[in-house]
């Protein structure tokens, strides 16, 4: 298993190294937004709710953001950038002499936000939810923030999983993204402390507070789909 510099620098602190900066204005009012759309939804959380926990006021928004929606946007490029950069980096550790493995993709792809979902702080599972919260109940503001985020990212991973597994057709490549990304999701989602529903209905057997295993689990179950026969009808 690789753990990476970003996942060292990220985890096991506060959320307030996701900034350069956390003294500015603007980064004080990006830290507040953080905790308060990851406690309260981006459609509950007011920006006076912002304000106070910034301790600025609303003009301040307005001067650095200029709405409530691109203040989302902001928190979401935020939250998605180490993990992300955390997703290329492990694919970039594959040697240059030979494809990756269809396992090394899918741990790539998986396993940072599932290992910083649990970070000694907690607040990384908070973001997690938020970009899961993003993805389940779409809007404009969060929609424009995934697809800059996100879509690149997506592209590469699928051409990774060709790579990986050649027989695997572009558009199946991308149906089966989708699919690891929502059980990823749904994995993450389960395991929060206030659910924990698959470690009850298993009597205990799965143990969804050991994060490794969570990965080891998704990882086996994504590859095996990756390399199953397509659908009839499938176009090659």
């Amino acid at each position: 298993m690789f753990e990476s510099p970003i996942l060292r620098r990220t985890t096991g602190s506060s959320i307030v190294n996701l900034l350069d900066d956390d003294t500015s204005t603007r980064s004080r009012i990006v830290l507040a937004a953080l905790r308060v759309f990851a406690t309260r939804g981006f459609e509950a959380a007011s920006l006076r709710e912002i304000t106070s926990a910034a301790q600025v006021n609303i003009a301040a928004i307005h001067y650095h953001f200029g709405s409530k929606d691109a203040l989302v946007q902001e928190v979401l490029r935020v939250v998605s950038e180490p993990i992300n950069r955390m997703r290329r980096e492990a694919l970039a550790r594959v040697p240059a002499h030979r494809e990756p493995t269809m396992e090394e993709v899918v741990e790539a792809l998986i396993a940072p936000p599932v290992r910083l979902s649990f970070d000694a702080t907690g607040e990384w599972r908070l973001l997690i939810r938020l970009l899961i919260q993003a993805r389940a109940v779409p809007r404009a503001s969060t929609n424009a923030a995934i697809f800059e985020q996100y879509d690149a990212l997506a592209a590469d991973f699928v051409d990774a999983l060709m790579a990986a597994q050649p027989s695997l057709g572009r558009e199946e490549a991308y149906w089966r993204y989708a699919f690891a990304i929502g059980a990823m999701m749904y994995i993450v989602s389960d395991a929060d402390e206030t659910y924990h529903r698959l470690h009850r209905i298993s009597g205990g057997l799965c143990d969804t507070d050991d994060p490794e295993r969570i990965v080891a689990q998704l990882v086996a179950f994504i590859a095996a789909g990756m390399r199953a026969a397509a659908p009839a009808g499938t176009p090659l």
